[in-house]
């Protein structure tokens, strides 16, 4: 029987070949490009000025060891509870692609969920594929408030 769009199967197949190859290249080399590298390290909140009231609901979280933090300031600022009982505040984004950091009481790490970038109670770089450490915050108790500035 002849074909009746004239393409016999040897014709098919070298063309079907070249259009996968073609498909593969673009996507290797689009996987390459800078455009579809890491975004740029996400910068601390500037003019971060707000107050936690340890008395709130939405405080509890402070006072749980297995989780021991909230998040301020629109996500921006992260206020942890150490095992010492003191506070800390820091940029919540981490440096590297901005994901938010999470807080480990029991290690007493800030901990990147994305990438497993692990920062210290003073922010510092402990591990992982980031440049920069978190930027601190003030924070100053007075009774069952939490001033957080910077």
């Amino acid at each position: 029987m002849p074909n009746p769009v004239g393409m016999n199967r040897q014709d098919f197949l070298q063309l079907f070949g070249l259009g996968a190859a073609s498909l593969l290249a673009s996507s290797c080399l689009g996987g390459c490009s800078s455009a579809g590298s890491d975004p740029a390290p996400t910068a601390a909140a500037t003019g971060v000025d707000f107050t936690v009231d340890l008395t709130a609901v939405t405080s509890t979280p402070l006072d749980n060891p297995s989780v021991g933090y909230v998040y301020g300031a629109s996500r921006a600022v992260i206020v942890a509870k150490t095992a010492a009982g003191t506070y800390v505040a820091f940029q919540a984004p981490c440096p590297h692609q901005g994901t938010s950091v999470y807080f480990n009481q029991a290690a007493a790490h800030f901990i990147c969920p994305n990438h497993n970038a692990v920062f210290n109670l003073s922010g510092g770089i402990v591990s992982g594929p980031v440049s920069s450490g978190l930027k601190q915050y003030t924070v100053v108790q007075t009774g069952t408030s939490l001033h957080v500035t910077g």
